[in-house]
């Protein structure tokens, strides 16, 4: 654990990435709904449960620390993402593919900045895996979306992705003004250590 984090740092940590699986069950289950491509479907579906499992390890952890694991979205943010997710609802994949990546950069940049913290081992391990999940992701959906000519080089697809790293930095503001707030909470229920 980075010298300076308390256990209570930690498991508001975790919460917080906690919510941001939570976050993207919705935005997932949004775009499978809209989807018209079954491959696209199916791909999305796997991925979910990959955020299933995440939601499920993160819980028992948090519980093994001493937390309370509270499986719901981030407030307002977690909304904010499914509203950009379902803006997308115009009928049209790449649409629905463009607001899905616009969504998955924001979990995959979140994790990556988590995997970069230095938990401890068991922790580590977990993160570094959830972490290599989310940049698979990101990484599918870059390739089918530059494959029908939305690569982030294109007008479309780079305004697309400006308009996702505007909404990623405001859901990071919330979100980490959210995890203050749990980091202060589990301080005051509970000694530091």
């Amino acid at each position: 654990m980075p010298r300076d984090m308390t256990r209570a740092a930690l498991i508001a940590d975790l919460s917080d990435l906690l919510q941001l699986d939570c976050d993207a069950l919705g935005n997932y289950r949004l775009a499978i709904g809209l989807l018209r491509d079954p491959r696209h479907r199916r791909t999305l579906s796997a991925f979910l449960a990959d955020h299933e499992r995440h939601v499920d390890e993160l819980t028992r952890l948090i519980r093994a620390l001493g937390g309370v694991p509270v499986p719901l979205p981030h407030m307002p943010s977690g909304l904010l993402k499914l509203g950009f997710q379902a803006a997308s609802a115009i009928g049209d994949d790449r649409l629905v593919l463009l607001a899905f990546r616009g969504n998955e950069r924001q979990v995959r940049d979140r994790y990556a900045r988590a995997a970069a913290a230095g938990y401890p081992p068991p922790v580590d391990a977990l993160v570094q895996a959830n972490a290599a999940d989310e940049a698979r992701h990101f990484d599918w959906v870059t390739r089918v979306l530059e494959g029908r000519g939305l690569g982030e080089g294109t007008p479309l697809g780079g305004g697309m992705a400006a308009i996702s790293q505007l909404h990623a930095g405001t859901a990071d503001l919330l979100e980490d003004a959210g995890r203050s707030g749990l980091r202060s909470a589990y301080r005051l229920l509970r000694p530091a250590g």
